[in-house]
C-alpha cells in the first residue's frame, strides 16, 4: 500500500507535511506488530513524542508523552483515512475510551471522500478557474462590511480553498450552519415553522449553487448544518419544535426545488446534530458522557437523544478550558464585545420566556449572561465540530463576517425582494452593531404591503403595532406549499 499525502488540515502548529516521511516509517514499522491492530477495520499507532525534533512538535503538545495515529478505510473509496492527536500517559481510562470513540466518528464520517481522485492529473495549475468562481461568489451572494478584508487577503484564501475541488474538477461543496429553528418570543416571528422567509432564503441558496454553473460546470452544493439543538435549551425551544422545524424545512427545499425543476440537481444537503452522531450507529456512547452536566435556564422540554448530543458535542469540542472567561474579563477583548452582543440579543429573545418571565429584574439579567455565555461556549464547540466533519469545505456564514477567512459572510435575503425595515413609516435599515446577529427568516417575518414589487422583513411586532394603530388592515397569509407572509393594505 502506497502512503502518499493526497490531502490533509492541520491545526495547532502541528506541520504534517513536514514530518510525513517520519511518521510513516513508524506506522510502517509498527504494521506487523499484531497489538496496533484495533478491530480490524481502525488502526490505532503510537508515536513519542520525544522522537521527534523539538522544532517538529508545538507548543501546545510539549508536555504530551506521545501522539496517537488513527487509521480507518472505507470500503469504497481507493485512500486511507487519517487522524493525529495529542495523547497522554495520565488520561484516565474513562477518558481514553470516550476520546477513541470520538476519534472513530470523526475518522468515518468526516466528509473525506474527495481525498483521493482521478482528476488529481489535471490540476489548474494558473488557479483560473478557481478565481473566476471566487469573483461570482464576490459579486452575488458576499455579505461585505466597513472593515471589509476580502481585497487584502479573504479572496486569496477563498481561491486556495476552492482550488480543492476545481483541481479534481469536483462540485464544490459548502457548509452553512444555520436554519435552527423560529425564535421562541412571538414579537419577532408569526410561528414555528419555516414561512416565506425560508422560503426565500432557499430559494436564493438554489439559484446560487445553479448560477456557479454558468463559469464552473460541476456546480456547487451547500450542506445546511442545523445549529438547532446546539442551542435550542439555551434559547427557550423545545427539542421537539427543533425537529418539527427541521422536517418541515427539508420539505420547504423539496418543494421549491421541484417547482424549479432542479429536485435531481441535489443542490443542497441538510445535516443536524443528531445527523452527526446518531445516524450509522457506533458502539454504545462512553459512559464518560453521562457526567457531562450542561445548564439549562430557560425551561425547555428536552429529548433525551438532543441532550446527549449536545454532551457528546460539549466532551469533545469545547477547548475553553477557562480561556472565555479569562476574555470575557479582559476589557476591550473582542470575546467581551462579542459576549455583550450575545447578552443584548438574548435579552430580547428571552423577555416572554415563562421562566424567565417570573424572575425579578436582577435575576433576569443574571440568567440572561449566563445564557449568553453558554451560547459562546457551545457556538466554538459547533464551530470546531463542523470543521473536523467538514475539513475542505468552504466555510459560509450568516453572520456578518471581515471575510478575511476561514468564514465568509453571505446574504441570504436577496436585497432586491427584500427590504429589512425598523418600521413602516421609514426605509431606514436597522444597524447591526455587534455583526453578529443581522436579520435572518428565524428571527423575523415577512411581509408584503398592498402590491409592491419588494417584500419588508421585519419583527411581527411591527406588523401587530401598525394594525392596532389603524394605519394598514390585513391578515397572515398561507401559501399552498406551506410557507407563510403578513399581508397589508394601507388604510
Amino acid at each position: 500500500m502506497e502512503y502518499d499525502l493526497l490531502s490533509q488540515e492541520s491545526k495547532g502548529g502541528f506541520d504534517l507535511e513536514n514530518v510525513w516521511n517520519f511518521i510513516m516509517q513508524k506506522v510502517l514499522y509498527q504494521m506487523t506488530k499484531p497489538s496496533t491492530q484495533d478491530d480490524g477495520s481502525y488502526s490505532k499507532y503510537l508515536v513519542q513524542t520525544a522522537d521527534f525534533n523539538d522544532e517538529d512538535i508545538p507548543e501546545r503538545w510539549q508536555d504530551c508523552e506521545y501522539i496517537v495515529i488513527y487509521e480507518h478505510r472505507l470500503l469504497n473509496e481507493n485512500q486511507v483515512r487519517g487522524l493525529i492527536l495529542a495523547s497522554y500517559d495520565d488520561e484516565e481510562d474513562k477518558f481514553a475510551e470516550f476520546h477513541e470513540w470520538f476519534a472513530k466518528v470523526v475518522i468515518r464520517d468526516s466528509r473525506l471522500h474527495l481525498s483521493y481522485s482521478e482528476y488529481l492529473g489535471k490540476v489548474d495549475m494558473d488557479l483560473a478557474v478557481a478565481t473566476t468562481v471566487a469573483d461570482f461568489f464576490k459579486e452575488n451572494l458576499l455579505n461585505t462590511t466597513e472593515q471589509d478584508e476580502w481585497g487584502d487577503k479573504g479572496r486569496d484564501h477563498f481561491i486556495g480553498k476552492l482550488s480543492y475541488f476545481t483541481k479534481r474538477n469536483k462540485t464544490i461543496e459548502a457548509v452553512l450552519p444555520a436554519f435552527p429553528c423560529k425564535s421562541s418570543n412571538l414579537n419577532k416571528v408569526a410561528g414555528t415553522i419555516p414561512d416565506l422567509g425560508e422560503e426565500m432564503a432557499i430559494t436564493r441558496l438554489i439559484s446560487f449553487n445553479r448560477a456557479i454553473k454558468s463559469v464552473y460546470k460541476p456546480g456547487m452544493k451547500l450542506w445546511i448544518v442545523s445549529d438547532g439543538h446546539v442551542f435550542s435549551d439555551c434559547i427557550g425551544v423545545d427539542d421537539d419544535v427543533v425537529d418539527n422545524y427541521t422536517i418541515q424545512l427539508r420539505d420547504l427545499y423539496e418543494k421549491v426545488a421541484s417547482k424549479l425543476g432542479v429536485l435531481d440537481e441535489n443542490l443542497i444537503g441538510f445535516v443536524s446534530l443528531k445527523d452527526i452522531f446518531f445516524h450509522k450507529g457506533l458502539p454504545s456512547t462512553p459512559a464518560l458522557v453521562e457526567e457531562v452536566e450542561l445548564c439549562h435556564y430557560t425551561g425547555t422540554k428536552i429529548c433525551d437523544e438532543s441532550e446527549l448530543s449536545r454532551k457528546i458535542l460539549m466532551a469533545s469540542c469545547d477547548t475553553d478550558a477557562g480561556k472565555l472567561r479569562r476574555d470575557v474579563e479582559q476589557e476591550d477583548h473582542p470575546r467581551l464585545h462579542l459576549y455583550r452582543g450575545f447578552t443584548r440579543f438574548m435579552c430580547e429573545d428571552l423577555q416572554f420566556n415563562p421562566v424567565c418571565k417570573a424572575l425579578s429584574k436582577r435575576a433576569f439579567k443574571k440568567t440572561v449572561s449566563r445564557v449568553a455565555f453558554e451560547m459562546i461556549k457551545r457556538n466554538d464547540a459547533y464551530s470546531n465540530l463542523v470543521e473536523l466533519m467538514f475539513p475542505h469545505h468552504m466555510r459560509l456564514s450568516i453572520h456578518a463576517h471581515n471575510n478575511g477567512g476561514p468564514k465568509f459572510g453571505i446574504k441570504i435575503i436577496d436585497p432586491l425582494e427584500c427590504r429589512v425595515i425598523k418600521c413602516f413609516n421609514s426605509s431606514e435599515t436597522p444597524d447591526f452593531e455587534d455583526l453578529l446577529h443581522i436579520p435572518t427568516p428565524w428571527h423575523n417575518c415577512i411581509v408584503q404591503v398592498d402590491n409592491n414589487d419588494v417584500c419588508y422583513m421585519t419583527k411581527s411586532k411591527v406588523v401587530f403595532e401598525a394594525l392596532e394603530a389603524g394605519h394598514y388592515n390585513g391578515e397572515w397569509v398561507r401559501n399552498g406549499d406551506g410557507s407563510g407572509y403578513f399581508h397589508l393594505k394601507k388604510m
